[in-house]
């Protein structure tokens, strides 16, 4: 029974190995801190395989309170466009090395509507976080820092537990032969 059972937990690994595809999309947990701390904005964004910003999500707090309800497309990805208002240029393309977001950055609105928000690299460290409420009208213009964290994908969860169970049941029959010997 105890050979049926390997076998059968070396098969499910073996076809869970297999279903795994490469990566569709990245998520990413995101921190903004304005120099002096006036403005954090926290959250999460969605990144494809292209380097394209599908999607994001989070707060901004400090100088406003606003939620963070989703980004405007880019039509012209990965070339740049202007934010409706005209206010920005936008590229919302993501670097996974060296500098995150270039000079066009991202741009993303929140649950009040009032205008675009665009977040850009402007050196190594260095980002700006700016608001439009009109034609070049920006309320609030910040610079601070920028961390991302990756966020594990389900199949590296499912992976982290199939190592853990299979420890497990190499303990349990470590242990089970201690017993029959004594």
């Amino acid at each position: 029974m105890s050979n049926t059972f390997v076998a059968r937990l070396a098969g499910l690994a073996a076809a869970a190995m297999l279903t795994v595809s490469v990566a569709e999309a990245s998520v990413y947990k995101f921190d903004y801190e304005s120099v002096g701390d006036t403005l954090n904005a926290t959250g999460e964004i969605t990144v494809s395989a292209s380097g394209k910003v599908t999607g994001i999500s989070g707060t901004i707090s400090g100088l406003v309170d606003e939620t963070i309800s989703g980004m405007v497309a880019n039509p012209s990805f990965p070339g740049a466009a202007y934010s409706p208002d005209g206010s920005f240029i936008y590229d919302n393309v993501f670097y996974s090395s060296g500098q995150l977001f270039d000079v066009d950055g991202l741009l993303f609105t929140t649950k009040s509507m009032n205008g675009y928000w665009n977040l850009w690299g402007n050196a190594s460290g260095d980002f700006s976080l700016f608001k439009s409420v009109g034609s070049y009208n920006y309320p609030v213009q910040t610079t601070g820092g920028l961390t991302l964290t990756a966020i594990p994908e389900a199949p590296t969860w499912a992976m982290l537990g199939m190592g853990f169970a299979g420890l497990a049941y190499a303990a349990f029959r470590r242990s089970g032969r201690r017993e029959s010997f004594a």
